[in-house]
């Protein structure tokens, strides 16, 4: 369930990243990008959501963040890879 749980939160944080104006992931995401934020809330309060009800309160919490900031952290640096790749 911990997975899951991370793995919801994650799916928020590519929301908010696909609607920033600044990602090369996927370019069409960008004219859909006042839903994509608009579903960004709902998907990571799912993810606390349920990640409070296995785990409790505080610890829920802290698991559904810690999965939305790595996802955060994570995906400029996966564009940037991918954009040097097609780069060569």
């Amino acid at each position: 369930m911990n997975w899951i749980c991370i793995g919801i939160a994650a799916l928020a944080a590519l929301c908010l990243y696909l609607a920033s104006p600044h990602q090369k992931l996927w370019p069409a995401a960008l004219k859909y990008a006042r839903p994509l934020n608009w579903l960004a809330a709902p998907v990571s309060a799912g993810a606390i959501a349920s990640a409070m009800e296995s785990y409790g309160g505080w610890c829920g919490l802290f698991i559904a963040m810690s999965g939305f900031m790595a996802a955060l952290v994570a995906l400029p640096y996966l564009d940037a890879w991918l954009g040097a790749r097609h780069a060569r």
